[in-house]
C-alpha cells in the first residue's frame, strides 16, 4: 500500500520527526526506507513552499516600486512578516485546495513493530501516522 499524504501534514515538523525517528535505534532494514522516504518527502515539502509562497505573492498588495506594503495594527503600527492581502478570500481558497492536495509516494507502508523501538514521542508518531500500517 503506497503512502498517501495531504500537502496539510507536510510541514518542517514533520520533517524533523522524520529525522528524529531515523536517528534513533532501528534496525538498518527500516533506517534504509525510512531515508528514502525522507528524501522523497523532502522534495514535496520544497515544492509545496515554493507553491505557497506564489500564491502569496500572486495576493500580496504592492506599493508603486513593487514591494509587499505591509499590514498595520489598528494604530497603524506596522504588523512584522505580515503584508496587506489584495482578495482574502480568493487567497484563502487557493491555499485551502493547495493544502488538500494528495500526494501519493511510491514507498509501502511500514509496521511499527518492525523499527524494533521500545520508546517513542507521542508528538513525532501523531505527525507521522501516515507511515504506519
Amino acid at each position: 500500500m503506497p503512502i498517501l499524504i495531504k500537502n496539510l501534514q507536510l510541514n518542517n515538523e514533520t520533517i524533523e520527526a522524520l529525522n528524529s525517528l531515523i536517528e534513533m535505534d532501528i534496525n538498518a532494514g527500516s533506517a534504509f526506507r525510512l531515508t528514502r522516504i525522507v528524501k522523497d518527502i523532502s522534495s514535496v515539502v520544497e515544492d509545496k513552499l515554493k507553491t505557497e509562497k506564489r500564491i502569496l505573492d500572486k495576493y500580496t498588495e504592492k506599493d508603486e516600486n513593487g514591494n509587499p506594503t505591509p499590514a498595520k495594527d489598528v494604530n497603524g503600527n506596522p504588523i512584522e512578516g505580515a503584508v496587506n492581502l489584495i482578495d482574502a478570500d480568493s487567497f484563502t481558497k487557493e491555499m485551502s485546495q493547495l493544502m488538500e492536495v494528495e500526494i501519493s509516494l511510491s514507498h509501502e507502508k511500514l509496521n511499527f513493530d518492525d523499527l524494533g523501538l521500545s520508546t517513542a514521542k507521542i508528538k513525532d508518531l501523531i505527525r507521522l501516522e501516515f507511515l504506519f500500517i
